[in-house]
């Protein structure tokens, strides 16, 4: 684990009911992609690549039921109460990343509480940053624990993509990791173009984007590894059409060199 941020976030059941976590753990126990954002109470300073642990708490059995990455800045987003919400009151809230959920936990508040006793594992508040060392020992107990690949979204990643589908057309798997960890380098902004869907549509848009292979996975015949921060690159939708609408595929800087030559576009320093 590198010298990223960890946060220790909560849920109290008591509070809020969370309806699909049924299909949650599963979707992200098989590396399927599960959109959530989740309260951070008043903490403003986290980053996207900060690490998270998630804590049960309100009833028992309580403890950690997760981990990943944080996905985005902090958002003023609706509120997760209902009642709130529906006031027009709004929460901060970050993008998370699961790559571990349980129903129950995977670390109890016992066994936190008579390991760590200088931490306050019961906050009031979402969010509470935790020392680098408590959090670098949580990531090795849990790996211990699961047995789950809980590597760091670094240059050094490699992700398996490629493996070919037969539906009615073939098809091929791409990995949801890959494309966070994508993101987590190179951020939201369009590679080509410079464009920030938070920037025209504000928190509608703050943790969209579409991540575009510099070659295409169809040229490869196989499942194959790819590195995240080498090989893939964050593109805007009209872009990354553009990119694929020649044969060969377009490089993004021959896409930047397209749209230089018909309209006011600066060059990169």
């Amino acid at each position: 684990m590198s010298r990223a941020n960890a946060y220790l976030y909560t849920w109290n059941p008591q509070r809020w009911s969370w309806v699909d976590l049924s299909d949650a753990i599963y979707r992200v126990n098989n590396g399927k992609p599960y959109p959530m954002h989740w309260s951070c109470g008043n903490t403003k300073k986290i980053q996207i690549g900060d690490v998270f642990f998630l804590m049960r708490l309100g009833e028992d059995p309580k403890g950690i039921i997760a981990c990943g990455y944080v996905g985005s800045a902090p958002l003023a987003l609706p509120h997760w109460d209902a009642e709130k919400q529906a006031a027009g009151l709004t929460a901060l809230r970050t993008d998370m990343q699961f790559r571990i959920l349980a129903e129950r936990p995977m670390l109890s508040l016992a066994l936190l509480e008579r390991e760590f006793p200088n931490v306050r594992w019961t906050p009031q508040a979402s969010a509470m940053s935790l020392p680098h060392d408590v959090a670098q020992s949580l990531m090795e107990r849990l790996q211990e624990l699961q047995q789950f690949d809980f590597s760091e979204p670094a240059a050094e990643v490699l992700c398996r993509e490629g493996a070919p589908k037969e539906i009615t057309l073939t098809t091929y798997d791409r990995s949801p990791l890959a494309r966070q960890l994508c993101i987590a380098q190179h951020g939201y902004k369009c590679t080509v173009c410079g464009f920030s869907f938070k920037e025209v549509y504000g928190d509608l848009g703050a943790t969209y984007v579409e991540v575009h292979h510099l070659k295409p996975i169809s040229e490869f015949a196989h499942e194959h590894l790819i590195d995240p921060v080498n090989d893939l690159r964050p593109v805007c939708a009209n872009c990354h059409r553009m990119l694929h609408r020649d044969r060969p595929v377009l490089s993004i800087e021959e896409l930047q060199k397209k749209i230089r030559s018909v309209s006011r576009f600066p060059e990169k320093s």
